[in-house]
């Protein structure tokens, strides 16, 4: 599940790479499709993180209580049975802002559960 949300953050990040302003979301249907993907894959990105919590009994993510799991399960609950509240301006900084510096925790994360550093929440 961790390689899942990894690959999920990558590839929002690359297929966002040309989406400079938050109108960029907005500006085309091709746009708008990838505004579409964009929270199609950080719903499953919230999944996935709700997924890794349960199995370990919230106990693996904790200790990286730096992040905002549950605003991350949130998100995912929104874009899922919120839809038409989904502020574009935020997803835009999520994927600006706060997905790359998820994408450094997730592989951190990834380093200490290879590395042995966390079996005991495994």
């Amino acid at each position: 599940m961790l390689l899942f949300v990894e690959e999920r953050i990558a590839l929002t990040i690359e297929r966002c790479s040309g989406i400079v302003s938050v109108n960029d979301f907005l500006y085309s249907p091709d746009k708008v499709d990838i505004f579409d993907a964009t929270c199609m894959r950080l719903q499953t990105i919230g999944e996935a993180v709700k997924n890794i919590d349960n199995l370990t009994h919230h106990d693996l993510l904790a200790g990286y209580s730096d992040v905002p799991w549950k605003s991350i399960i949130g998100l995912r609950n929104i874009i899922s049975h919120e839809y038409l509240s989904i502020d574009p301006a935020e997803i835009f900084r999520i994927v600006k802002i706060h997905l790359p510096q998820l994408h450094s925790v997730i592989l951190k994360i990834k380093d200490d559960v290879d590395a042995g550093s966390v079996q005991d929440l495994l």
